[in-house]
This record gives C-alpha cells, sequence and structure tokens, in this order.
C-alpha cells in the first residue's frame, strides 16, 4: 500500500528511522503498510510527531493527524502539533449571559464554556480568536472568531456549540446571516440566512453563486469533472455542467453520490492503477479527523457529462 505525507507546517519527514525529505507543501511517499513515521518540524519551538501507520491506525487515527483512505493509497496529513512549552495560558475572557468563556493556550488554543451547570473545553484551529455577543434572532449568542482564518463558532444560552464555519462576514439582526467564499474552481460565494425555527437555529435560505463570468462550457473536458464536483459540495445547480438526459435525474445524482464535503485530484499511483481515466475524488468525513475518498469517473458528450461511475479498485 502506498502512503503519500504531507504536513501543515514545513518540517523533515523520517519514515522507517530514515531521513525521506522535506516537507513544505509538497507530498512524500512509501510503499508500505506498517511504518514508523516521524515529522521534525522546522520550528525547534515544536514537538516532534511519531506513530506507526497500520490498519489500525487509519481507522483510528490520533488526533494531530488528519488521515484519508483512498482505496489504492491512504494519505497521511500531520495538521497540529504541540508547542514544546505546554504551560496554561488565558488569553481572553467574557461574560455573555449566564456563561463566561476563556480563550487559553494550552499546547494549543482551546474554547471553555462554562455556567452553573458544568464546563465544556473546545479546541480551535490556530490562531487569534476575539470572544463576544452575537444579537441575531432575538437572542443573544456568545461566539469566537478569529479574523485571519475567519472561523466563526457560535454557542447558545446553555453552551452548547450550535454552530461552526469559516466566514467571509456575518450580518446581525432579525437573521443571522453567513456569507463564505470557497476555493473552488467557479469561486462560489455561499450566503446562508438562519432563524430560529423550534427553539432551533436552523439555515431558512441558501443562495450559491459562482464568480461573474463563469462559464462551466468554456472549462478543458479534464477540469470539468472537478468543477462539476465542487458545485455539487457547494450546494449549487449542476444542471449546466449535465447533458440533457442525465439533468433530468439530478436529484437521484445526489443521492447516488452520497454527502461529500470536498473533491480532491487523484495522487499519481491512482492512474498507474486504473490508466487515463477523467476522475476525481469525493470527501467523505467518517470522523472529525478520518475521511474516506470515492472516485468517480465522467464520460461526456458536446461538452457536457453524460454519464458518472465509480472507479473500482
Amino acid at each position: 500500500m502506498r502512503i503519500y505525507f504531507s504536513a501543515a507546517l514545513p518540517c523533515v519527514l523520517r519514515a522507517g528511522g530514515a531521513p525521506a525529505g522535506f516537507l513544505n507543501g509538497n507530498k512524500l511517499f512509501a510503499d508500505a503498510d506498517r511504518i514508523l513515521t516521524e515529522f521534525l518540524p522546522a520550528d525547534g519551538d515544536l514537538l516532534p510527531l511519531s506513530f506507526v501507520t497500520g490498519e489500525e491506525f487509519f481507522r483510528r487515527p490520533p488526533a494531530c493527524c488528519d488521515v484519508y483512505r483512498c482505496g489504492c493509497y491512504n494519505i497521511v496529513h500531520a495538521a497540529r502539533f504541540s508547542p514544546r512549552r505546554s504551560g496554561f495560558d488565558a488569553k481572553t475572557q467574557v461574560r455573555c449571559g449566564n456563561l463566561q468563556a476563556t480563550v487559553f493556550e494550552c499546547g494549543g488554543p482551546f474554547l471553555c464554556v462554562q455556567n452553573a451547570e458544568g464546563f465544556e473545553v473546545y479546541p480551535l484551529p490556530q490562531g487569534e480568536y476575539e470572544l463576544g455577543e452575537t444579537n441575531a434572532c432575538g437572542k443573544t449568542f456568545l461566539h469566537a472568531y478569529c479574523q485571519k482564518t475567519g472561523y466563526f463558532c457560535l454557542f447558545d444560552e446553555t453552551g452548547r456549540r450550535i454552530l461552526q464555519q469559516r466566514i467571509q462576514s456575518r450580518e446581525e439582526g432579525a437573521s443571522l446571516l453567513l456569507v463564505r467564499s470557497l476555493p473552488d474552481i467557479a469561486g462560489h460565494t455561499v450566503r446562508e440566512r438562519y432563524e430560529l425555527q423550534g427553539g432551533e437555529l436552523v439555515c431558512a435560505e441558501r443562495l450559491v453563486s459562482a464568480r461573474e463570468g463563469f462559464d462551466p462550457a468554456a472549462l478543458p473536458e479534464t477540469l470539468l469533472p472537478f468543477a462539476f464536483f465542487e458545485e455539487l459540495a457547494a450546494g449549487g445547480d449542476p444542471a449546466p455542467f449535465l447533458a440533457p438526459a442525465l439533468a433530468e435525474q439530478a436529484e437521484k445524482l445526489l443521492a447516488y453520490l452520497g454527502k461529500f464535503s470536498g473533491v480532491c485530484v487523484p495522487e499519481e499511483i491512482f492512474y498507474r492503477v486504473h490508466g487515463k481515466v477523467n476522475a476525481a475524488g469525493l470527501i467523505y468525513a467518517r470522523a472529525e479527523n478520518a475521511f474516506d475518498v470515492k472516485f468517480f469517473r465522467t464520460e461526456t458528450q458536446d461538452g457536457k457529462i453524460s454519464n458518472i461511475l465509480p472507479s473500482e479498485d
């Protein structure tokens, strides 16, 4: 089994005890089922990561890594490193109604939300956070927000986390409007309007738009399947990508593909196994840091997708 390795930060990769190369936005690989893997950060203030890959590792990966099971290969992404100094360091604190919230560093950023009944601690993506109140839908919510990354999470009066997203902007009022931009081929902007229904915050309206001037018909055939699957992942309109006969089956198509969260390009070994096929990988979340990737190939006719088939291993 081929395993590809990548890292969120520049670091040296050691595989089986031997240096395998330097990771800095690239991928390295090893052909092994079980192998001792070590990520040595270039930043000496961060601790190395070390583990042995194998079936159990990919089934239940450690919290430091994101793993992707792709059939003919696997991917290990070293996503979270801990500092050598891991003492408690409170960054900011706020009261919101009967809640008290504290952002603190302890080997990484965390958010503690507490009330008279107890507390919950939530890990946060790396960044600097502000805490405050969001007044929308006739209620006051607690929020934590990182301006640099756009990470935004919202809590109700009980301290329960009810929403987390990476956003570009938000508008408060009779409803809550969240706007986010997606880094995909079409340059989608997603506008979601949330309302209170039955005491729960739910998305009542969702508008998805591509960047101005985007035309699926102008895409090269090799990019067409990726843009199409990204359109589905964004919740947009797939009809402009599809041949008429397939466009009539749009609802069945969504059920056929299932709920996926992202799209990826196959690694080189995929083409050695399957040949030269126009396929894209769909990413399905299995756990918070564990994902399965299924590959689908497309057939085209007159610049439109006429058939979608799984690429079986």
